[in-house]
């Protein structure tokens, strides 16, 4: 009768380990599935897809510069984070996984507005470093645009009259209600 006992207690041991195993396996497998990083850059709710296109590219064009690459990288730590044996490795790792897409963004309303998405893949290990990048990406493009990043406001105009670096264009109210500032500058 004692040897029932013992293969029982054994049989619920095995069916645990079996179960933590299977636990495991499967928080791996969805942890290293592709979870790529983004912060959307809501833009006005008219914009043409032809001009969230043309914007889209001149942002990327400019994000793949390496120098803001690299100081991207000393500022949110990305060498020990993509495990790059040197500064110029995860320079070049970054410049991989970066993208900027044309999306749609939901406002605080409850609609939608078109958007320009900027992150960086990855897999869910590397969550906090790409949310970081993304972070630290968007920072520069709204330097780009001229909204200061620290505030959310338009950057000082200098005596022309426009925020350095926009090409002419000023801030403008999405008309929407939604607060959104949005302008669509010509980054060349």
């Amino acid at each position: 009768m004692q040897r029932w006992i013992l293969y029982a207690g054994l049989a619920v041991f095995g069916l645990v380990l079996l179960a933590g195993g299977a636990y495991f396996a499967r928080k791996e497998y969805y942890l290293s599935k592709p979870a790529p990083i983004w912060v959307p850059l809501a833009l006005r709710v008219d914009i043409s897809m032809a001009e969230q296109s043309k914007l889209a590219e001149q942002i990327e064009e400019r994000l793949r510069d390496e120098e803001l690459l690299r100081q991207v990288v000393i500022d949110a730590g990305l060498q020990s984070k993509f495990g790059s044996p040197t500064e110029d490795a995860a320079v070049k790792e970054l410049k991989d996984r970066l993208f900027v897409k044309v999306g749609t963004v939901d406002t605080p309303q409850g609609t939608t507005a078109p958007s320009i998405n900027i992150g960086v893949n990855g897999n869910g290990h590397e969550k906090e470093a790409t949310g970081d990048a993304a972070s630290r990406l968007i920072k520069d493009v709204w330097k780009m645009i001229g909204i200061d990043p620290e505030t959310g406001l338009p950057l000082e105009r200098p005596a022309g009259g426009t925020p350095a670096g926009t090409g002419g264009a000023k801030p403008a109210d999405t008309g929407d209600g939604s607060g959104f500032y949005s302008p669509i500058p010509d980054l060349n």
